[in-house]
């Protein structure tokens, strides 16, 4: 484009975005027809169609594909450079608080983090995706912060799925937020119950949670191995709450995070036993996108989700709050 114009760009972004004439007008807060005429003259600019019709749908070239990210950094910066100046007071501010972590640690977090929002931020809505895919893309997409287990940043095989996208993305961030131990969770009047060796354990149907879906094994079939041993996982599950009732109704085994078996031992007739070898602590990790290291929105989150893990009285190994915070 000859001449710059933060318009053309906002168009660009949201048409591509979209890939929907009609939806990126709502987002532009033009009229469709509009819209259209706005991708008339970036198919121009861009000697490129930008979005083609496949059926009733449009889809975009290869040429949009590679323009998406830029598109979207541009929009990024322009929104910090406004920003500035504008001091963020989480009191009056209407906002967006993003978070995506598993069931568990949301039923954990979620109420003081509720109660904490309701007192000094009423006006921000809280959104939580539970469903844990594609983590990087809503750290990078969507400004949004994450609550992870550390064994998916840091290496395969571990409790829970890995999540590669965290591991490799040289622009994603993360501190320990807080970290607990495991146990073994088995039916009251277990056969084992009070006497689960290792080589019973081992021998045990176990019950696997995978957040994604995409596995069978965990860090424990690593352990086991060198020990000469393995198990048989024949349940794996996407969500922590769907092992309780697997293992309630069975003779299945399943190892959890202290604060979930806890929780729902006496209700759904559970008996916690240690894991009968050294296992590491379960490492929940804060995870976000560098471009909103320094907004302040997202900081004052961020800052949020570890006063309220110190305010659970968690093992929290977090650092201390940021100076620039403000809303307490």
């Amino acid at each position: 484009m000859k001449v710059y114009d933060l318009n053309h760009a906002r168009a660009l972004h949201h048409l591509l975005e979209e890939a929907h004439v009609a939806r990126a007008a709502r987002r532009l807060g033009i009229t469709p027809a509009a819209a259209s005429n706005a991708l008339h003259r970036l198919r121009v600019d861009f000697e490129d169609p930008l979005l083609v019709r496949s059926g009733r749908a449009l889809v975009r070239t290869p040429r949009a594909e590679k323009l998406r990210a830029p598109a979207r950094e541009m929009m990024a910066a322009a929104e910090r450079l406004f920003m500035q100046g504008r001091p963020f007071d989480p009191a009056t501010a209407a906002w967006d608080f993003l978070l995506t972590t598993s069931d568990r640690v949301a039923e954990l977090l979620l109420p003081t983090l509720d109660r904490f929002l309701r007192e000094r931020a009423p006006r921000a809505r809280l959104s939580v995706r539970t469903t844990m895919v594609d983590i990087g893309s809503f750290l990078r997409d969507r400004g949004g912060v994450a609550v992870v287990d550390g064994r998916s940043l840091l290496r395969d095989g571990g409790g829970v799925a890995a999540v590669p996208e965290l591991r490799k993305d040289p622009d994603l961030r993360s501190e320990p937020l807080f970290d607990e131990d495991l146990v073994c969770v088995l039916r009251r009047r277990h056969p084992f119950a009070g006497r689960l060796s290792l080589a019973r354990f081992a021998a045990l149907e176990h019950v696997l949670v995978a957040p994604l879906g995409s596995t069978p094994r965990g860090v424990i079939d690593t352990l086991l191995e060198k020990r000469g041993l393995s198990r048989k996982v024949t349940r794996v599950v996407m969500a922590f709450s769907l092992v309780l009732p697997l293992v309630a109704k069975s003779d299945r085994v399943a190892v959890l995070p202290r604060t979930l078996a806890e929780a729902h031992a006496r209700s759904f007739g559970l008996e916690l036993h240690p894991v009968p070898l050294p296992i590491p602590r379960a490492e929940m990790m804060l995870a976000w996108h560098l471009a909103n290291e320094q907004d302040p929105k997202h900081v004052w989150a961020r800052d949020l989700l570890r006063h309220a893990v110190r305010e659970l009285g968690l093992s929290a190994t977090c650092p201390p709050p940021a100076r620039t915070s403000r809303g307490r």
